[in-house]
């Protein structure tokens, strides 16, 4: 097809199209992804939902990525085309790479088109009416979800600490929620845990396993999981130790970082119908 450059980047290959461009959105003021959005899929559309034999229509998916981070997306392939045809082979990859990072007012987008043909007439039989195909697109791509708002937890003597107090944050991107709790003040020389409460969101699914990193290494221990596997309706808890030397209250913002495999199956149908 022919290839367009819009805003950022554009992509093309033989039997699909891919372009990327910056497009107005609304983002909130702190810096973070909007709450239940991450890479969103915007259209996933066919231009003619009933079709002749033999007539070629396009399929068009619009992603606009609401994430603070580049989203690494992997070929993007066309499922259950039955029998119709593209115009390289029945499910020719739209090779996206990477789209960019959100930001203030600005989530960037990515648009894939490809073109199917329905099959001949006599390939349709004698009925008036073909199959009706529900054809999905296979979405896969390296995602990541951070707490950009910190859990604060202080750190002071023992002889300071006379009572302590549950401290929570929850954070969400639409396809993975997140739930940190601990308790604070912690003394000073003393470990106490933060628990963590990690589900998949939204219609997609988690691919392998999750990877962790936590802000700051000198708070978190050595023995905290650097990766695991959800099992139990696509969820997982775990605790991982804090602890922080010293004489002298301080307060520490944490940080945790999950990347992960995510991938999106959105789907339309195409009918073919032979001429009256």
């Amino acid at each position: 097809m022919e290839t367009k450059i819009l805003g950022l980047m554009a992509f093309a290959v033989a039997v699909s199209g891919c372009s990327q461009l910056s497009a107005g959105g609304s983002q909130p003021s702190e810096p973070q992804q909007l709450s239940g959005k991450g890479l969103e899929v915007t259209e996933f559309r066919v231009t003619d939902k009933t079709v002749s034999p033999g007539q070629t229509v396009s399929i068009f998916l619009t992603l606009k990525n609401f994430h603070r981070e580049e989203i690494n997306v992997g070929d993007i392939y066309l499922r259950n085309l039955g029998s119709l045809e593209s115009s390289a082979g029945p499910d020719g990859p739209c090779t996206p790479d990477e789209i960019g990072q959100a930001k203030k007012g600005v989530a960037p987008v990515m648009e894939c088109e490809w073109r199917v043909t329905a099959p001949d007439e006599d390939e349709i039989g004698g009925f008036s009416q073909g199959p009706r195909e529900s054809i999905v697109a296979n979405i896969p791509y390296d995602s990541v979800i951070k707490n950009y708002r910190p859990l604060k937890v202080k750190f002071m003597p023992l002889s300071q600490v006379n009572r302590t107090s549950k401290k929570t944050i929850s954070f969400s991107n639409g396809e993975v929620d997140v739930n940190m709790e601990t308790e604070t003040p912690v003394p000073l020389g003393q470990e106490k845990l933060v628990d963590f409460t990690v589900s998949k969101a939204g219609s997609g699914r988690i691919e392998g396993k999750y990877s962790f990193d936590y802000t700051p290494s000198t708070v978190f221990s050595e023995e905290c999981p650097t990766q695991d596997e959800p099992i139990l309706e696509d969820s997982l808890d775990f605790s991982c130790p804090i602890s922080l030397e010293g004489q002298e209250e301080v307060t520490r913002n944490l940080f945790f970082t999950i990347r992960y495999k995510y991938i999106k199956a959105p789907s339309t149908t195409i009918t073919i119908v032979k001429d009256s």
